[in-house]
């Protein structure tokens, strides 16, 4: 018989063995059958299990389901599934992590307990859940949980009240908390199933291990469901591991609703400790302050947690609000009551709210929290005063608030004065607007809280025009009243309050105090206040005036030293203070509280009497956000004479020096504002000081009291006795010969005081001079204390110097006896003064130094300098001796600095004097810098940035920024505003921020934007960066920049430079090298990149250097550059040769970044865009002196490398010709930050160094190694050689060998080459290997040294396989030779290697190989080849770079550009486009020329600067290759058109020609109309513009000149001139009687081979002319001259056409040497020119089996000064029929002066029977100098041989 409560419906039962059992206990369980007595209703639960910890899956416990009909009422929850997870071993298990994913209620899941055994260990872990999953908590679906495998050591019941309404549908959590630590929250389970029913009880197995003796439970809900109001009846408690018969009851009896008891959710309950009182259950009273700023209030759901000393409330909800009908509403206080267990002191509170979304956040004032525990009433204040708000201040809804420190958190909540405030308002104030108003009352007797005036009902409207309001206030007893302050919120938007009067009344006294205020407080009006103060007015007593005191706020000279903080202040005198003052209206212009400035604000105040400190601080959160504060000075009114002084020379940030936003400084005294004279006294000073010093009394019973007040000068110091017998004493003195006093020292006797006395003030007032300061020293002289004060002098415009704490740190030798017992004293020296004797024990007591500690003393005094030495004394009673190792002295605060005396010396050794004196120099200063506070939050990358600008343009700019960082820089980001409203970067993790760009997306501005201010702040961390914006303008002043770039600055810190870069740009000689298009670079260092910037030139011509400049934050290191353009097609490109970059204003900078390629769409990989490595430094000048000795070798190494155990490397220095020496950097030496010094030394062969190498020898794998910088210094000549490397080292390839050349200002550059290697191996079995390979190329110009070749994977170096490598080597020349190695391993069979150059131009070097290389027998030396070459190949670079280009398509439109240039004025350009319509065109291409093409009444496009006009070729000319220019009338009275540049494209295939004219048309205005121009293109030849001479022979043109109009077309191979006037600009007229002959000059594109001239004749009356011949050559040569009979009597008629003749050429005169060779056949070879050099030419035809050949042979030589023409080799001296098996045929030509040879080309045409030939080799002898050259061949010229090639390449 069991009595069960009313539970609802039936649908489980639990059934648990308890009691002693063992791991052997087990029981067989069939069913369970429930019968209840009255109605006999049946429950059956079938179970047939075991309980057993012996069987699989079974426990001491199991649950069991109602079963009817079969089925369980609800889902079982007795299935056991069993898996296996093979893993590998996990150790003891922690945890166990569960996840269901359901979609619908049906697919939950009710996990009892996982149960996980591991079969090797025969372990076994249960993990307890007893819960549905998912599971809802807080209201968000949880599908995971996290199971930990302890069995609970508690049971818990949990006892619902016991009627219907009592349960919950709300997921039920509890907390324990105990001596040793808090729980954190426990999930008990959720109403929904089936728990905390009513009338139940649950029970729960919890662990509460390591809590410690429990003192508290919290338990509540998450307010979920329908129905979550929960009446909780009581909590029992049972400890069952170990077993407890004690149950511990906790009574609850309550609701735990938002709507029902006393609204919370959350109820805590004591436990009784037995040898400890049971902590009290407090009512915490919550005053919550919403502030009065715009848009302040919120409607979200608010919660708090209180935090004590004795734990923590948990999240409660600030649901009801007791004296509130809507809670959180803007300037409103509201009331909660929260129920907690004694908290203890209460130290922090967490308040968040769960707002989402604008508008939604909240600004809170701060909380109040008061309670009464025992006797003793409390009142904690944690102000706030921020935003909770996702879309203001750092974007957070959760704050955690500290106590008020300085709030009395222990005050009575009964007042003892109750007032009576009547305020009345002027009729002219505005409406009243939600804000803020407060009243503070000062007495005798203190002063009272900020009072504020608001109504008790919500409903009612206070401030009102002409409205008197009441207010009833509290106060402690405040004594006599001798002012109040008034003060008023700044609120956005509010127009200010003007106050008419105030009415006090003591209600218990009837005691009144009246003030008449009538004024504005207001920012916009009279005094722009928002803060007033009012003196009483007493008839008994004087009114107290009202002062303007001028406060001055002097900021560091350091980086970073400025804030955009709220400053405040408050400022305290013998009467009182001001409350804080916010400092809004600096009198100074410009920004306030930047660096190095001083700021003075009025601060309006009932007098204070004397000052005597200072309280100031700033709202600023986060390292950066501070500022660095040099003093505060203070005077009555902008008329005073005098000011008090308040020093700080320290920060006020939360992560620099004191690590304090706020800070309280005392006054050092009064000086003047002007100086009357210089503050120098010396000898012939008439007069004297008057000193007036005022302490405290003395009692006349006690003797007088003996000081000592130490003068010092800049010369010498004085010391003066004072005898003290009152409170003011008067001493005078000269105080002659000390120089311009800085500061004052007061000091003790070293012997006992009677009695304490106070030192307040000295007055200083020299009776000459009118000099005067008031040193306030404020402090006590007591008995037994040694006391050593120091001021500073205070004179006007100059900074007193700073009172600095040194820090005294003395080391002990760690020597046996070396601690010592006695009395000790020191006096630091600097270079400004000492520091005076100062005692390091106390009165009448010894110290003690112990053996190999450090004692550690502070000393404040006067900034001393720089120090320079250290007296320390020592005397000891036992005559001991002292080892004293060293003096440490640091300044902890200004200048950031420690100074190290080393003595290691005894002291007291041997000495009978009463004190051991010991002067210490000065050893070192190690270099400290200033280290800021940690930042235990880890920034996300996320900054709020302000940016405030000026002028700028009505339609802003799209502007972007890119910020970099240490790590690297963030992604381009739009900046969102210029008006100083923040806005958010994320800029990821960078690193710590460098620099800032600015980017400007659109073209150039018209002028640029001025930046006043530029601000971030990380919304986590909340450091704050600043940038130097003073002058600063984006994109320059003019506008013409596309990028602006910010060093940061960081505190006391320098920023990055900003550094004016020149860039050179170096653009090729080779046919249309030039472009117009917008070029543009990134140049990047080691501390970033410049971003992309577009270069300020507009065209960038063949063969010229355009020089830009570029303004950047220093780079560092130059490392690489981007170069880039965005013109398409081809043409459209740029053939750059090199970048040279320096900073201007240096010429021993420069840093040179080779390039030789194409950036052209359609030449070679098609790319405009390069990236440039650094080439080099450039030297000014030739290395001069020895080149051989020594050199000293310095190796800078930067902190970027992985391993922290370097490599072993290798420095190579090269000479010429392969002279070469090495120098090896051990592993280990070669350390991080660090320089590494060794040396080299070089043989006499060096008479020069041509390159450098650099080389890993070893390393890890994975390990890189990062070398910046290597310089190499001679010893003897102090040649200097630096090689920039930058370059990441390791094991991989293009990692393992960097080389870098030598680069001379003025000689060309050696560049860096990529060689590729394809490198076959045999395709016979075995014949290939495992081993490493190695290879070494060698050139005319030196080797690459032996390179290792890195494996890319297992199939290198395989049977039959190319396998494809790259070596980087300083240009080799021409290649001679390779050595290939193969190291220990498999024999390895080389068929061949080739070599490819791969620059544009390059060639292709054949090494035949076909051989085996094997390891040695003897094991030590390694097989390894020579190879020479067998054959070198030119690539042909038109058909293999063109992209399909070897013809091009003219056929089509083209689009002409007419760009302004950047010299030209805006009324040349106009001129241009008004008679650009005039302009004719002819164009000639390889298939023919065009008609002429006008461009009149053409489509024109006009643009900024730029005019563009479309015309039409209707047939395809093939490549274009000159134009010919013109003006279209022939009228003398025609405008002038002057062209500079124009470019064409053809709009379908985009392939453009550019042509830079520079002239202007006509060019005769009587006579030559045309101009003509070649088109380049990339790699194609292009022709030259020719000058030719046509001489005219006649009988009597001459006469009828003037009558006449005569023109001549010449024609050639290359076209026609057009039709050219010859009878203007006649030279070398000669005239006879019957014959005249004349000279007309012709300028055209070369015409080729001569071949016929058309001349045109007409004239204005009938004539006949009479013309011989003509002579045609070109002006620049003799030879040849084309000669053109004509021999005609031409007779003219005016009113007939003109009369047109062709005439072909007669002959040609090649040339005097020879006889003149009359040649009609234009197209044989001309003669022989002069200096012609003879070659005998020797071809050895190979020995084998139809090695001869009967085809045509051809050659051609190829020397350094020219190339020959094509030789036919057809007569041989020796043999009729040349070129047969073994035979060698000679052969004699004759061709221009080629210079030394190098190479040859030669090959047949294939015809002929079997026409294959192997050449051996070929023999020439120069017989000018007989010099002799061989070229090796060794191969088959035949199509059906070997590669099938017919032609080859010979190199020497």
């Amino acid at each position: 018989m069991v009595k069960i409560k009313h539970i609802g419906n039936i649908y489980k039962i639990r059934i648990e063995l308890d009691g002693l059992l063992n791991e052997q206990s087990e029981w067989n369980l069939q069913k369970v059958t429930l019968q209840h007595v009255k109605s006999k209703k049946t429950l059956n639960f079938p179970a047939n299990t075991w309980l057993s910890r012996n069987r699989d899956g079974r426990d001491f416990v199991c649950e069991l389901p109602v079963v009817e009909a079969g089925k369980p009422i609800y889902p079982t929850r007795l299935m056991v599934k069993a898996f296996e997870v093979e893993t590998v071993s996990l150790g003891e298990l922690q945890k166990v992590l569960l996840r269901c994913e359901a979609n619908a209620k049906s697919q939950y899941w009710y996990c009892d307990k996982v149960i996980v055994r591991e079969a090797e260990t025969n372990s076994e872990y249960v993990f307890n859940c007893g819960r549905w999953l998912p599971f809802m908590s807080q209201g968000v679906i949880h599908s995971e949980i996290e199971l930990y495998p302890q069995e609970g050591n508690w049971k818990i019941t949990v006892v619902t009240g016991d009627f219907e309404t009592a349960g919950t549908t709300a997921t039920v959590f509890i907390y324990a908390y105990g001596e040793n630590k808090a729980s954190g929250p426990i999930i008990l389970g959720s109403g929904k199933h089936q728990l905390f029913n009513p009338r139940s009880e649950d029970t729960f197995k919890i662990d509460f291990r390591d809590l410690g003796q429990l003192y508290k439970i919290r338990i509540g809900h998450d307010n979920t469901g329908n129905d979550p109001s929960w009446y909780l009846e009581e909590v029992r408690l049972r400890r069952v591991v170990p077993l407890s018969d004690e149950e511990i009851c906790l009574p609850v009896e309550c609701w735990l609703a938002e709507d029902k008891g006393e609204g919370d959710t959350w109820r805590e309950v004591a436990i009784r400790n037995p040898t400890k009182e049971l902590l009290p259950l407090l009512l915490y009273e919550i005053h919550v302050y919403t502030g009065t700023k715009l848009g302040a209030e919120t409607d979200a759901n608010v919660y708090i947690n209180l935090i004590g000393t004795r734990g923590d409330a948990g999240k409660r909800k600030l649901h009801r609000s007791k004296n509130n009908d809507v809670k959180f509403r803007h300037g409103q206080m509201d009331i909660f009551c929260i129920k907690a267990v004694s908290l203890g002191d209460l130290e922090k509170v967490l308040i968040n709210h769960d707002g989402a979304g604008p508008g939604n956040g909240w600004f809170l004032d701060k909380i109040v929290i008061k309670h009464k525990e025992g006797k003793e009433a409390q009142e904690v204040v944690f102000p706030c005063n921020r935003w909770l708000d996702e879309n203001q201040d750092d974007g957070k809804t959760e704050r955690e608030l500290t106590a008020n420190k300085d709030d009395n958190s222990k005050k009575a909540f009964l007042k003892a004065q109750r007032w009576r405030v009547q305020v009345k308002t002027e009729g002219d104030s505005p409406e009243p607007q939600e804000c803020k108003r407060t009243l503070v009352i000062y007495g005798s007797k203190g002063k009272s809280d900020e009072l504020l005036l608001s109504s008790q009902n919500p409903r009612y409207v206070c401030f009102l025009p002409r409205a008197t309001d009441e207010f009833i206030v509290e106060t402690i007893d405040l004594g006599d009243v001798y002012k109040i302050r008034v003060s008023c919120d700044d609120v956005p938007g509010f127009e200010g309050w003007h106050l008419k009067s105030f009415r006090l009344e003591v209600l218990h006294t009837r005691q009144e105090l009246n003030f008449d205020c009538n004024c504005w407080l207001s920012l916009n009006r009279e005094d722009k206040e928002l803060v007033k103060e009012f003196p009483a007015v007493n008839e008994d007593q004087k009114t107290l005036p009202v002062y303007k005191y001028v406060v001055s706020v002097h900021i560091g000279d350091r980086w970073g030293a400025e804030t955009f903080a709220n400053v405040y202040i408050t400022l305290y005198g013998k009467r009182g203070d001001t409350g804080v003052r916010k400092l809004h209206t600096s009198l100074a212009k410009g920004r306030k509280f930047q660096r190095n400035k001083v700021d003075s604000f009025l601060v309006e105040a009932v007098s204070l009497s004397d000052l005597q400190k200072v309280v100031i601080g700033h709202d600023g959160e986060g390292y950066g956000a501070g500022m660095y504060l040099k003093m505060v000075t203070v005077k009555e009114s902008q008329n005073s004479d005098k000011e008090w002084v308040f020093p700080w020379w320290n920060w006020l940030d939360t992560h620099l020096g004191l690590c304090e936003t706020v800070c309280e400084i005392a006054t050092v005294g009064i000086r003047l504002i002007t100086s009357p004279k210089l503050p120098e006294i010396n000898m012939k000073s008439s007069g004297l000081w008057i000193m007036n010093i005022t302490g405290s009394d003395m009692s006349n019973e006690v003797d007088p009291i003996y000081l000592f007040f130490v003068f010092y000068g800049n010369l010498n110091h004085k010391k003066l006795p004072l005898q003290v017998t009152g409170k003011a004493i008067q001493i005078k003195d000269e105080l002659a010969d000390i120089g311009s006093l800085y500061k004052v020292q007061v000091t003790g006797p070293h012997s006992e005081l009677k009695q304490p006395w106070h030192l307040d003030s000295l007055h200083m007032k020299h009776t000459g001079t009118k000099e005067e300061m008031y040193l306030a020293f404020d402090c006590w002289f007591n008995p037994n204390e040694d006391k050593c004060v120091e001021l500073p002098a205070l004179y006007a415009d100059q900074e007193p110097l700073p009172v600095v704490e040194y820090t005294i740190h003395l080391h002990t030798g760690d020597l046996k006896k070396a601690d010592a017992t006695g009395e000790a004293y020191l006096c630091i020296q600097g270079e400004k003064s000492d520091s005076g004797k100062r005692w390091l024990n106390s009165r009448n007591s010894l110290i003690t130094f112990p053996r190999g500690q450090v004692d550690v003393f502070k000393i404040k005094a006067v900034y001393l300098g720089r120090l320079n030495q250290v007296l320390v004394g020592f005397k000891s009673l036992k005559r001991d001796d002292w080892f004293l190792e060293k003096v440490v002295i640091k300044e902890v605060f200004y200048p950031f600095s420690a100074h190290v005396f080393v003595h290691n010396d005894w002291i007291n050794k041997h000495s009978k004097k009463d004190f051991v004196e010991v002067v210490i120099p000065l050893k070192e200063t190690p270099v400290t810098s200033l280290s800021p506070k940690n930042v235990d939050t880890k920034s996300r990358g996320r900054w709020q940035t302000w940016v405030h600008c000026t002028q700028i343009p009505e339609d802003v700019p799209d502007i972007q920024v890119v910020v970099f960082g240490q790590k690297g820089k963030s992604s381009s980001q739009k900046v969102q505003n210029l008006n100083d409203n923040p806005f958010l970067f994320t800029l990821g993790d960078i690193g710590d921020i460098t620099k800032i760009s600015f980017v400007l997306s659109d073209p150039c501005l018209a002028r640029g934007i001025k930046l006043h201010k530029l601000r971030l702040k990380d919304l986590d961390t909340k450091q704050e960066l600043g940038f130097h914006t003073e002058d600063q303008y984006l994109f320059g002043e003019d506008g013409s920049e596309t990028v602006t770039e910010l060093a940061a600055v960081r505190p006391d810190k320098p920023p990055l430079r900003e550094v004016l870069y020149s860039i050179s740009i170096h653009t090729g000689t080779l046919p249309a090298s030039g472009t117009d298009a917008d070029v543009f670079i990134t140049v990047f260092g080691e501390q970033g990149d410049s971003c992309k910037r577009r270069l300020r030139h507009s065209n960038f011509e063949r063969g010229q250097v355009c020089v830009s400049e570029m303004r950047a934050v220093d780079l560092g290191q130059l490392r690489k550059v981007l170069v880039e353009h965005h013109n398409v097609g081809y043409g459209a490109g740029w053939y750059l040769e090199q970048i040279i970059i320096h900073e201007s204003g240096k010429t021993d900078d420069q840093h040179a970044f080779s390039c030789q390629q194409w950036l052209d769409s359609g030449v070679g990989d098609a790319q405009t865009e390069r990236m440039l490595k650094l080439l080099g430094k450039i030297r000014n000048g030739m290395l001069t002196g020895k080149i051989y000795g020594t050199w000293n070798v310095f190796v800078t190494i930067s902190d970027v490398s992985s391993s922290s155990v370097n490599p072993k490397m290798s420095l190579t220095v090269c000479g010429e010709k392969g002279i070469s020496t090495s120098v090896i950097f051990p592993k280990g030496s070669l350390k991080k930050k660090e320089i590494y010094e060794t040396s080299v030394e070089l043989n006499k062969k060096f008479n020069t160094i041509f390159k450098v190498r650099l080389e890993i020898e070893d390393t890890g794998e994975g390990d890189t190694w990062h070398c910046c910088e290597v310089k190499l210094q001679h010893r003897e000549s102090e040649n200097v050689l630096e090689f920039p490397f930058c370059h990441n080292f390791s094991d991989e390839e293009g990692g393992r060998v960097v080389e870098l050349p030598v680069l001379t200002a003025g000689s060309p550059f050696p560049t860096v080459k990529s060689y590729v290697l394809y490198i076959t191996t045999g395709a016979s079995s075995g014949s290939g290997t495992d081993a490493d390979v190695y290879v070494m190329l060698q050139g005319l110009l030196g080797d690459t040294g032996r390179r290792k070749l890195i494996r890319k994977g297992d199939d290198n170096f395989t049977k039959g396989k190319v396998d494809v490598f790259q070596v980087e080597a300083v240009d080799l020349g021409t290649l001679q030779r390779m050595v290939v190695e193969k190291g220990k391993g498999s024999a390895w069979f080389l068929e061949k290697i080739i070599v490819k150059d791969s620059a544009a131009s390059g060639t292709e070097t054949l090494f035949m190989a076909q051989t085996w290389l094997k390891d040695k027998r003897d094991g030590k030396r390694t097989a390894s080849v020579t190879l020479n070459i067998t054959e070198i190949q030119e690539r042909r670079s038109t058909s293999e770079w063109l992209l399909g280009k070897e013809q091009l398509n003219s056929e089509g439109t083209w689009r002409i550009y007419f760009t302004k240039h950047q010299e030209e004025t805006k009324a040349d350009f106009e001129k241009l486009s008004e008679n650009i319509s005039k302009l004719v065109m002819v164009f000639y291409g390889r298939n023919g020329k065009s008609n002429l093409v006008s461009m009149e009444n053409k489509l024109e496009h006009q643009a900024k600067n730029q005019i563009t006009y479309d015309i039409h070729l209707p047939s395809d000319l093939g490549t274009l290759y000159k134009v010919r220019l013109g003006l279209q009338s022939s009228e003398n009275s025609i405008s002038q058109l002057f062209l500079r540049h124009f470019k064409m494209q053809n709009t379908s295939t985009l392939d453009t020609f550019s042509l830079t004219i520079n002239k202007t048309l006509p060019l005769s205005l009587n006579g030559d109309r045309w101009i003509e121009f070649p088109v380049e293109w990339p790699l194609k030849e292009a022709l030259s513009v020719v000058t030719y001479h046509l001489t005219v022979f006649s009988r009597n043109i001459l006469s009828e000149k003037n009558l006449l109009h005569m023109t001549a077309s010449i024609y050639g191979t290359h076209g026609d001139t057009g039709d050219r006037s010859l009878l203007w600009s006649l030279q070398n007229v000669q005239q006879g009687d019957d014959n005249e002959s004349f000279l007309v000059i012709v300028d055209a594109v070369e015409l080729g081979e001569l071949d016929k001239v058309v001349l045109l004749i007409s004239s204005k009356t009938d004539c006949k002319l009479d013309i011989k011949k003509l002579h045609l050559k070109e002006a620049l040569k003799e030879y040849p001259i084309y000669v053109f009979e004509v021999n005609e009597a031409f007779s003219v008629d005016a009113d007939k056409p003109e009369i047109q003749r062709e005439i072909a050429v007669s002959f040609v005169i090649r040339g005097d040497k020879q006889k003149n060779d009359i040649d009609n056949n234009l197209h044989k070879e001309g003669s022989k020119a002069s200096d012609l050099t003879e070659y005998t030419i020797k071809v050895y035809t190979g020995d084998q089996r139809g090695a001869g050949t009967d085809a045509n042979v051809h050659i051609i030589l190829f020397g350094n000064e020219d190339k020959s023409e094509v030789f036919q080799l057809s007569q041989s001296l020796e043999y009729q029929d040349p070129f047969e098996r073994g035979k060698v045929d000679t052969f004699k030509i004759e061709t221009k002066k080629l210079g030394s040879l190098y190479s040859i080309e030669i090959g047949h045409d294939g015809k002929g029977f079997a026409s294959g030939w192997f050449l051996e080799k070929v023999e020439i002898t120069d017989t000018s100098s007989n010099s002799v050259y061989c070229f090796n061949c060794n191969r088959w010229l035949a199509d059906d041989e070997s590669d099938g090639r017919t032609i080859v390449q010979l190199y020497v």
